[in-house]
């Protein structure tokens, strides 16, 4: 099947010039060449096109923009930036705001080609510096929403503190008399720990406060000072 590909670059001369060569690759079809970010958002909505070869610096917004703005689109094409500017920062930017690919300008059409049917079998064309970055990135957002999403972060700072006493053996009374409360009031925390997280009893509060590490965060105390 033919890719389709829409260009969008401010220079007409590349415009041109990446049309005529894309265009003698078989299986490759060009459906248009856009000179602003406006035309290229209309160009995609009405063309639809496989892969969006998309510049920087278009006027009128920006690359960048048009990446920001086609990131909401239902179905939005494949991303393939094209820039001179090839710095890491840049590369990292446009892969944050949804690109699957980065070319710089500098190269030859054979790996504009390569990048293209990367990017349109699933693959992401960066530098191997880059896709390193990446990955680092996501693994650490990955752990923060893991983190997030933990259930001990439901918990009350109080509620933590005297869970984590339930969790050491401590009766009702030594957590009362340990944190300087009423019984009353610790049954009452205790309660609705059990009722928030379904906790049939003290012993699976204990299996809950050593999985979330509330053993680590408490006071050490085998009975109250």
């Amino acid at each position: 099947m033919s890719i389709s590909i829409l260009i969008a670059d401010a220079d007409a001369l590349l415009r041109d010039l990446l049309a005529d060569l894309l265009g003698r690759h078989e299986g490759f079809h060009v459906v248009g060449c856009v000179a602003t970010g406006r035309d290229a958002l209309e160009a995609v909505a009405r063309l639809q096109p496989d892969v969006l070869l998309l510049d920087l610096h278009l006027p009128d917004p920006t690359g960048l923009r048009v990446l920001e703005a086609l990131t909401q689109v239902l179905a939005p094409p494949v991303l393939l930036v094209l820039s001179r500017d090839d710095t890491d920062d840049t590369q990292m930017d446009v892969a944050r705001r949804g690109a699957q690919g980065f070319l710089c300008k500098s190269q030859g059409v054979s790996a504009l080609t390569n990048a293209i049917r990367a990017v349109m079998s699933g693959e992401v064309w960066f530098t191997r510096q880059i896709v390193g970055r990446i990955l680092r990135e996501y693994a650490t957002l990955l752990r923060r929403v893991q983190e997030q999403e933990r259930p001990a972060n439901h918990l009350s700072p109080r509620e933590r503190e005297i869970l984590g006493r339930v969790a050491r053996g401590m009766t009702n009374q030594q957590i009362a008399d340990d944190l300087r409360m009423s019984l009353g009031t610790v049954k009452v925390h205790i309660r609705n720990i059990f009722q928030k997280f379904d906790l049939p009893n003290r012993t699976e509060a204990a299996v809950f406060a050593l999985r979330e590490g509330l053993l680590e965060q408490g006071v050490a105390a085998d009975s109250p000072n």
